[in-house]
């Protein structure tokens, strides 16, 4: 009769772009109790970079209203504002995404009551564990709430659907389930959204393919005014001479990080690099980075270079780890944001990434200089 559960505020996210310390349970009610869902679906219907007075047009709400969610959206990372507009980054996409994906399950009316409070999840996660009585309710979920709260619930969760008495016991029904579900697994999506927006705001949206769960098992490194080599130390601390196979893709031209991983073909380590058509400019003009686009340097290399410039830097160790970096603008590095992860999916998905560059990626053989 006294069993108790974790309750709904257990998913908590710190936001590292502005250090608030949010409940998921109110980002995902504070999004889809108000008209900041038909923003977000707004940006995602209408071509990016966008004005503010066509989200708001869109949405069918006033300029004011528009601004102050896109505000909110903006300090957790979920849009970038631009000389040319409004637009969703990776983060935001795939908020909208997680979220329509949950309202395939729950209406928005039945999600927005489910988050309103602690009470609501609490009492139908109670209610997944066994069926229970009402008065039985008010010690078994472990957010305490009153007998006239359990009693709105419950009435509110029977015209849902979502429990059925039987007996006088109130017992959930696999609808019940279905929704309980899919809102965990939505606050599961939406803490690794806001614990890792620093990343997803640079990424590029056409490369936020990963499992989102998978985040979880990721370490998150930023570079920024405060710490601007944080990134770069931490590539140098992944360098490794256990590895047997290294695949990189750099976005950047840096000595530092080339001299470091150097070692690695001086070993006879198996290595590929695609370098972007910037770093690979750099690089052939630097007498003492030459070797870094030359094929004939050494008999384990293979550098190969994508025809335009990019914003992203992978490092792939053997099938065990992976490296993926972001940067704010073309070739200037500023502000990187990375993850590091040995979870197997998160390296299934950086290789497949890689791959998809190198397809795109001819030998620098066909580029290289004349001189050397």
């Amino acid at each position: 009769m006294g069993d108790t559960i974790v309750t709904g505020n257990t998913h908590r996210a710190k936001n590292p772009l502005t250090g608030e310390k949010l409940v998921v349970r109110s980002v995902i009610n504070e999004t889809v109790d108000s008209a900041r869902l038909k923003v977000l679906q707004a940006m995602g219907d209408l071509s990016s970079p966008v004005a503010q007075t066509d989200i708001a047009q869109q949405a069918d709400i006033s300029r004011q209203a528009a601004s102050n969610h896109l505000a909110v959206l903006r300090d957790r990372g979920f849009v970038n504002n631009h000389n040319a507009g409004i637009e969703l980054t990776a983060g935001g996409l795939l908020l909208l995404d997680v979220i329509e994906s949950c309202l395939q399950t729950v209406s928005v009316e039945g999600l927005s009551f489910l988050t309103r409070s602690d009470h609501s999840i609490g009492v139908l996660r109670t209610l997944e564990r066994r069926p229970y009585r009402p008065s039985e309710l008010e010690s078994a979920v472990s957010s305490s709430p009153s007998r006239p709260t359990i009693g709105r619930i419950l009435k509110a969760f029977a015209e849902y659907g979502w429990i059925q008495d039987d007996g006088g016991q109130q017992q959930i029904t696999p609808a019940g389930t279905r929704v309980l579900n899919a809102y965990v697994d939505l606050a599961t999506a939406v803490e690794q959204l806001i614990e890792k927006a620093p990343w997803l705001q640079r990424l590029p949206t056409e490369d936020a393919t990963f499992p989102i769960p998978e985040l979880a098992d990721a370490e998150l490194i930023i570079s920024n005014p405060t710490h601007p080599s944080s990134v770069l130390w931490t590539a140098l601390k992944l360098y490794d001479r256990q590895t047997s196979r290294f695949r990189g893709f750099c976005s950047i031209f840096n000595p530092v990080l080339f001299h470091a991983y150097r070692g690695l073909l001086e070993l006879g380590i198996e290595s590929e690099a695609i370098l972007d058509l910037p770093t690979y400019v750099e690089a052939a003009e630097n007498s003492q980075t030459q070797y870094v686009v030359h094929s004939s340097a050494y008999n384990n290399y293979q550098p190969l270079v994508l025809d335009r410039a990019h914003t992203l830097g992978i490092g792939i160790y053997d099938t065990r780890k992976v490296a993926i970096a972001a940067y704010n603008e073309s070739g200037s590095g500023q502000h990187i944001a990375m993850i590091v992860s040995s979870n197997e999916r998160l390296v299934e998905w950086g290789i497949d990434l890689y791959e998809s560059y190198r397809a795109q990626a001819r030998p620098a053989s066909e580029l290289e200089p004349t001189t050397t």
